[in-house]
């Protein structure tokens, strides 16, 4: 199972990996990659969700509603310029 989200030395974004099965995808990248951006509509579950996983890995929580414009911009075009654009997200 470990190389079904073998990402070592690149960065993971989640979309709604606060809860349910997100959550559990989530959680095996978390464990297999260097850092993890966790998107969800809520952030106070979002931000706990990050804090709890964050033990593993690097975990980032970043709210945004993604059926909303400002949301989908948030991911599509600021994430990956926080991730500088080297072509590993």
């Amino acid at each position: 199972m470990k190389n079904l989200f073998e990402l070592n030395g690149k960065v993971a974004p989640v979309t709604g990996g606060s809860r349910g099965i997100g959550e559990m995808i989530a959680t095996g990248l978390v464990s297999n990659s260097d850092k993890t951006y966790f998107s969800s509509r809520k952030a106070d579950v979002c931000n706990e969700t990050v804090a709890r996983l964050s033990e593993h890995s690097e975990c980032i929580s970043i709210p945004a509603y993604l059926s909303s414009k400002a949301g989908s911009h948030l991911i599509s075009v600021v994430l990956p310029v926080v991730c500088g654009l080297t072509g590993t997200l």
